[in-house]
């Protein structure tokens, strides 16, 4: 891995959600809604994990991206998955080395990367891409999207690892 990317410890425990819950409830005033918010950012970070989201954001400085599974890459560098300009990638999407998720364990080349909730039917569709064939679907059910992921990964990962 480039000096460009690195990776960061941020998988959220149910005990830190909870402790954080009880920070917000021992806090008086505004800073029982800054407790608040911090839980809120920890709680949604767990819940995109848990969807196995690759969600792109940048630190609060403005100086890296950073994906949910720990990826972190230098704003500026050089994308190293090239194409695939209809799907309005991120730094981080376009950065390899993703890890798995819920687990954090094996890297992976194809991951949920966006969603759209559908309000007319109360659901959401997924987005996902693999970065080695360029293969891509999109609105597909969360399910439908995960095994797209398993397949490439499997298929297509097999070439990376090789």
């Amino acid at each position: 891995m480039s000096d460009a990317k690195k990776y960061v410890d941020v998988k959220i425990t149910n005990e830190k959600l909870e402790a954080l819950k009880r920070e917000q409830n021992a806090a008086v005033g505004m800073a029982r809604y800054g407790r608040y918010k911090a839980w809120l950012h920890y709680a949604n970070l767990n819940s995109w994990q848990n969807q196995k989201w690759h969600l792109a954001y940048v630190n609060y400085a403005g100086e890296s991206w950073h994906c949910t599974c720990g990826l972190v890459v230098a704003r500026g560098t050089v994308a190293e998955v090239g194409g695939l300009q209809a799907l309005e990638l991120d730094a981080a999407h376009r950065a390899r080395g993703h890890r798995n998720l819920p687990d954090f364990g094996e890297l992976v080349v194809a991951f949920v990367y966006d969603y759209k909730w559908i309000e007319d039917i109360g659901f959401y569709y997924y987005d996902a891409f693999c970065q080695v064939c360029g293969d891509y679907v999109l609105e597909r059910s969360g399910r439908e999207a995960d095994m797209f992921a398993d397949i490439h990964n499997i298929s297509c990962g097999v070439a990376v690892r090789a």
